[in-house]
């Protein structure tokens, strides 16, 4: 017979599936708002957004069998945006998600990946030729035998933190990256029902940035050293912490995936917090390789879907 905890979890899954489902809200960069990508029905997205659209209009996830196909990349039918968000090396970036289930525990990832060989920065990149870098795997992503949000018998996840955080997380962009334009990929990988082949559920959400140099600092900081994976060459559904029982005692997870790395700076857990805007942003477009300018296509508000069962987001 399942512990109370155990069914807790599962009967949370349960009832959240239909409504588990979410996107990327906006990112913040030292508190000033860059807008994202809402792909459900009957929504106004913003022209000046930074975030890639997709086509998975119930806020659905890819799921294992699309794996090796181009749909895990930056989501169903993802494409660019011409706006990027400028950033600094060193600086973070305040990704906000639209809520998330408490039931749906798993691994919070990030990777950046730089658009090579275009006029417009990312706003033309292929994704298929996208090359990434692992900066932070939520590590560690299971704490054994510490409570989380949903009562887990395996213990407190990396997704509990993100809840805790109003649905948030940051990333660094590293210190010595070398300036550009480049897509921040952010996922989480729900595991609720991860017990069955296929059940793993990835949600990747793509973004536009424009990486200017550092503040000048001593010691200067290293060049960054990028990675090359593909990724579609990220995951196979019989991965360890791809394929895996989260509604009993576990005593660790395996992240799934490339490893960090070496020179990246990942937020722990500890200090990640959630953040109020306190502007709304203005993007850049690349108008050469290395040129940009203000977008100047102007902003519409837009009307959200309501929002169930799923924690708003702060948006000062």
């Amino acid at each position: 017979m399942p512990s109370l905890s155990t069914s807790l979890l599962l009967l949370g899954a349960a009832a959240s599936q239909a409504l588990a489902h979410s996107h990327l809200a906006h990112i913040l960069v030292n508190g000033v708002l860059y807008n994202g990508f809402d792909p459900r029905p009957n929504i106004a997205n913003f022209p000046n957004r930074v975030g890639w659209s997709s086509s998975n209009a119930d806020d659905g996830y890819v799921g294992p069998a699309e794996y090796a196909s181009a749909e895990i990349i930056c989501h169903k039918s993802g494409a660019p945006p011409s706006a990027h968000a400028p950033v600094r090396a060193g600086e973070k970036v305040h990704i906000q998600w639209n809520g998330w289930p408490i039931g749906h525990v798993g691994p919070v990832l990030a990777y950046i990946a730089p658009c090579l060989n275009t006029a417009d920065g990312c706003g033309s990149v292929s994704k298929t030729n996208l090359r990434w870098t692992k900066l932070d795997d939520s590590d560690p992503v299971l704490v054994p035998g510490e409570p989380g949000t949903w009562g887990s018998p395996a213990g407190k996840w990396a997704t509990d933190v993100m809840i805790a955080r109003n649905n948030s997380w940051q990333v660094e962009i590293p210190r010595g990256l070398k300036p550009g334009p480049y897509v921040l990929r952010h996922e989480i990988i729900a595991l609720h029902f991860a017990k069955d082949k296929g059940g793993a559920q990835n949600y990747p959400v793509c973004m536009n940035l424009w990486v200017e140099a550092p503040v000048p600092a001593v010691p200067v900081p290293q060049p960054f050293k990028l990675d090359s994976f593909d990724a579609r060459g990220f995951y196979k559904e019989t991965d360890e912490g791809i394929l895996i029982d989260v509604s009993t005692s576990l005593t660790g997870y395996v992240v799934p995936g490339p490893t960090v790395a070496p020179q990246a700076r990942p937020v722990g857990h500890e200090q990640q917090q959630q953040m109020m805007s306190r502007a709304d942003g203005t993007p850049v477009v690349v108008v050469r390789s290395t040129v940009t300018q203000k977008w100047t296509g102007g902003a519409v508000k837009r009307t959200e879907a309501p929002v169930v069962n799923k924690g708003r987001y702060f948006r000062g």
